[in-house]
């Protein structure tokens, strides 16, 4: 216990603890229920562990930056603003660490959530344009268009957009959900979620995306 907390010293402040914590202030804020950014000497507070998930408001998730990661794509890829992400975490800066965790509010996990009404997917290893293409009933050129993009190239973290269509919903995996509880909760089966979006297992993290058919 003693390495998830931090005792309040001298000239402290809620940014430099949580950049010493590869951390953010709206996610030291949501464990330790402060309201303010105000902090006294001696003051003992709780600092991300591996089950923060368990203390932070439902709708909020916890998100660990990955390398290639950048504040715009996040926001993005869960449908709020850049502007809305910084001021919401109160970052001082657009730089990221890789492990560092961002505090990221759901604004409605079962509609779209992306911009334009259109979905968006994560590029996994192993996908290319074509078979992205092919699994969306889209092509190609359509994909390239849209996400504005000069070649057929993609690296493992991309976000692009994909045509808005009645067929698909996504979901944001939140603690304790499964592929099963999820399939269950939209009446859909395991293996059709695997299946569009390309799933090896039926593993999933909170935080994840997932793509549901109708």
């Amino acid at each position: 216990m003693k390495d998830n907390i931090y005792i309040v010293k001298k000239n402290d402040n809620l940014y430099d603890i949580a950049k010493a914590n590869n951390t953010t202030v709206g996610i030291l804020k949501a464990l330790n229920n402060l309201t303010s950014n105000i902090l006294q000497i001696g003051q003992i507070l709780k600092l991300p562990s591996s089950n923060v998930e368990q203390v932070v408001p439902s709708d909020y998730l916890i998100y660990t930056v990955k390398p290639g990661d950048n504040l715009y794509n996040i926001a993005k890829n869960y449908g709020i603003t850049l502007d809305e992400l910084i001021n919401f975490n109160e970052q001082g800066t657009t730089l990221l660490n890789i492990g560092e965790q961002l505090l990221i509010p759901i604004k409605d996990n079962n509609q779209e959530n992306n911009i334009n009404n259109n979905l968006t997917y994560v590029v996994k290893p192993g996908d290319t344009l074509y078979s992205i293409a092919k699994r969306y009933n889209t092509t190609a050129d359509t994909l390239m268009d849209m996400n504005n993009l000069n070649s057929n190239l993609l690296k493992i973290g991309d976000i692009l957009f994909i045509p808005s269509s009645n067929n698909y919903k996504t979901y944001v995996v939140r603690t304790n959900d499964t592929l099963e509880s999820i399939a269950k909760k939209f009446n859909v089966s395991v293996e059709d979620i695997m299946l569009i979006n390309g799933l090896e297992t039926d593993d999933v993290t909170v935080g994840q995306i997932v793509i549901i058919p109708n």
